[in-house]
């Protein structure tokens, strides 16, 4: 076996890894679900904006995902073969989901990146100091002197102009995507770091079973022999 499947990230022992990837997809998860509820995450937001129904759908994907994280950090604190091998699964589960989820919602952007840029206009961008939970897309007018007027505590109090939402969206959807790709592909990492993992205990056991039967050969092979002489 090699370095990379030995060790977690080349260093770091394949249980403590595992823990650390468990602990991952728990917190990851668990701010994207909180974050999506509350109403401060973007993508959240904007891709369930454009499709009602996916913005519950990609909530509960996301809470799936956490739970599966709480499976993992039981599985590794305990070295539970059990914990282990269903969080091996549920690692390329959480995989698939996110994957599916995440790309999903960069979809709906890019296709209703017109709706976001209204919304954007009347409310200004999504963020932690601007949180929106209203899912109805923005009904502005088309007109070229309208302009969204800022009025302190109501919806539109964070209003922007068109041509800084055409270029804050366009980063944020170039940036998401980057990011995304990235994050896929640790976590696909992950996936079969935690597979080797239970692969490991699971051996680990196979090898004690084996080697508790050789001793009980032995002692078996030495009875017979002082009844023989």
């Amino acid at each position: 076996m090699g370095l990379g499947m030995d060790k977690c990230c080349c260093f770091i022992p394949l249980r403590l890894g595992t823990f650390l990837i468990a602990l991952w997809f728990f917190v990851v998860y668990l701010l994207d679900a909180v974050t999506g509820f509350l109403g401060s995450n973007a993508v959240t937001i904007y891709s369930g904006q454009s499709a009602k129904a996916w913005y519950y759908i990609g909530l509960l994907l996301t809470v799936i995902i956490c739970v599966g994280g709480f499976f993992g950090i039981i599985g590794s604190l305990f070295a539970s073969r059990k914990f282990a091998k269903a969080f091996s699964i549920i690692a390329w589960i959480s995989c698939a989901l996110s994957i599916i989820k995440y790309l999903i919602s960069l979809i709906l952007m890019v296709v209703y990146r017109d709706t976001m840029i209204q919304s954007c206009k009347r409310s200004g961008f999504v963020g932690f100091d601007n949180t929106q939970v209203p899912l109805s897309p923005a009904a502005l007018s088309d007109s070229s002197y309208y302009a969204p007027v800022r009025y302190p505590g109501t919806l539109n109090a964070n209003a922007t102009s068109q041509e800084d939402c055409e270029a804050t969206i366009k980063t944020f959807l170039i940036a998401y995507g980057v990011v995304i790709f990235v994050v896929e592909v640790i976590q696909i990492y992950f996936a079969k770091v935690v597979t080797n993992y239970s692969s490991r205990l699971r051996n680990g056991a196979r090898h004690h079973r084996l080697h508790d039967q050789q001793i009980k050969d032995f002692e078996e092979s030495r009875y017979h022999m002082s009844t023989v002489y």
